[in-house]
């Protein structure tokens, strides 16, 4: 994941004077932070500084370039303009909506521009010992718990150059602890705002499920145009304005025969940057499950991996995403084989139009103490219109030689066959494209094990369609 050093390219973040060495430290006392997190700050800032601005010349970015991003214009730590709140009723409409109110939460948990303006725990959690609240909050209040895993042995500031940014001036984001034998059955409910032009945000989610726990956490990304919008405003950031930033972290840390479930719902306005590490450890015969939704933004680069030392674990992984517009997403995955017996299941399906492009990069990699290992991975993509584009690139690497694993990846348009079916039968083209492409994501749909994220997914990829939603 590391980029390639390339001493003769200038680094555009150092040289647009943003973000310093003097502002991670300053970050850190503000937050009143402790001397071990303020020296894992320094720590990550000096790893940032060191790797270079990745290019299209490294592999991993080849297909993706990141110099439109003005790093001039951003500003990290803008103020929120939504006042925290006591009850869920007086948030606005878009961070309810969100949060999915009406509907049971172990706990729920809003972020704007890395500011907590809503938290709760539902009753009798605590007293298990679960704890859910924000990273910041985490740091003060559970100390030994964070400095034992932050960014310690799962992502660290060495896996790239947006993972040390992260580390330097990470705020807010969400930490989870689950104890042993602890099965919560209702999700985690979390929001992640953005607002206001030129804003920077860097949350950083850390999730730890002891010996047998079990813990499903549900993060949805959305945007403002401005902070200026009323606190009733429930627009959204269709249309960009100005560029923002979110630079994410995620962290998953599964313990022996854990289960954890994390999705993601992502719809940034189409004027962010979005780059984010997601990663998870698995512990002998732990189950980690990714159920992702990627469909906003002006361009995501997003890593997802799965780290499978325990023998016996499984990782599982259901996405879609939906590129319109000039909107760039690219995925990169890894299923990594460490452990004797370990399984992956991995499906995604995108659908691209207008003139946006889409980019998969899926790699299998068994190591030899990998024995036993039966692992999977399937992207298909849909084209939408003449100019739209989508790479999907599917890898192995196998160095054990009693595995099961494949892969296969598809790039097609709609067979016009399918359409002059539904047409015949008196249905208009344009309804006929919308029921094709919906009967598309619906194998996904159908692994999802939330009803709220199929319901938010369906609800979004009808939308990009345009026409009325089911």
């Amino acid at each position: 994941m590391t980029s390639q050093r390339n001493t003769t390219t200038k680094d555009p973040t150092i040289e647009a004077g943003v973000f310093t060495r003097d502002a991670a430290t300053a970050l850190s006392e503000r937050l009143n932070e402790p001397a071990w997190m303020k020296e894992k700050r320094q720590v990550a800032w000096s790893i940032f500084e060191e790797t270079p601005m990745p290019t299209t010349s490294d592999e991993d970015w080849r297909r993706t370039d990141i110099r439109p991003l003005k790093w001039d214009r951003l500003r990290p730590f803008a103020e929120s303009s939504v006042k925290p709140a006591s009850q869920l009723a007086d948030l606005p409409d878009y961070l309810r909506a969100a949060l999915d109110e009406g509907q049971e939460a172990a706990g729920r948990l809003a972020l704007v521009n890395g500011q907590v303006v809503y938290h709760e725990l539902a009753e009798g959690l605590a007293a298990q010992g679960v704890i859910f609240t924000d990273m910041n909050t985490a740091v003060r209040e559970h100390p030994d718990l964070v400095q034992k895993y932050f960014m310690t042995e799962c992502v660290a500031p060495s896996d790239g150059k947006f993972a040390a940014l992260n580390g330097a001036f990470w705020q807010g984001g969400t930490f989870i602890y689950v104890p042993e034998e602890v099965e919560i059955k209702q999700p985690f409910q979390v929001v992640i705002a953005l607002e206001g032009e030129g804003t920077a945000i860097f949350p950083h989610t850390l999730i730890v499920a002891e010996r047998f726990a079990n813990v499903t956490c549900i993060e949805e990304t959305v945007s403002r145009r401005d902070a200026g919008l009323s606190h009733g405003d429930a627009s959204l950031s269709p249309d960009g304005g100005g560029q923002a930033l979110n630079d994410g972290v995620v962290e998953i840390i599964a313990g022996d025969g854990a289960q954890v479930r994390y999705a993601e719902v992502q719809r940034w306005g189409d004027n962010v940057f979005n780059f984010n590490t997601k990663r998870a450890i698995h512990r002998p015969d732990s189950v980690v499950v990714w159920e992702m939704g990627q469909l906003g933004s002006r361009l995501t680069k997003t890593y997802v991996d799965d780290i499978l030392t325990g023998n016996g674990s499984f990782a599982k992984f259901n996405g879609v995403y939906f590129a319109s517009g000039k909107q760039h997403i690219d995925l990169d995955t890894l299923a990594h084989h460490i452990g004797r017996g370990t399984g992956g299941d991995l499906l995604l399906k995108g659908a691209v139009k207008d003139n946006a492009r889409a980019v998969f990069q899926g790699m299998i990699r068994i190591d030899p103490t990998g024995q036993q290992t039966d692992s999977y991975l399937k992207n298909d993509n849909l084209l939408l219109s003449d100019h739209t584009r989508a790479d999907s690139i599917p890898s192995l690497k196998i160095d054990a030689n009693d595995v099961r694993a494949s892969h296969g990846a598809t790039v097609g348009r709609i067979d016009e066959e399918h359409i002059f079916y539904l047409q015949s039968r008196g249905i208009p083209r344009d309804v006929a494209v919308r029921i094709i492409v919906k009967g598309f994501f619906a194998s996904v749909f159908d692994r999802m094990s939330q009803e709220r994220v199929r319901e938010k997914l369906a609800a979004a990829v009808s939308a990009k369609l345009g026409g009325p939603r089911d």
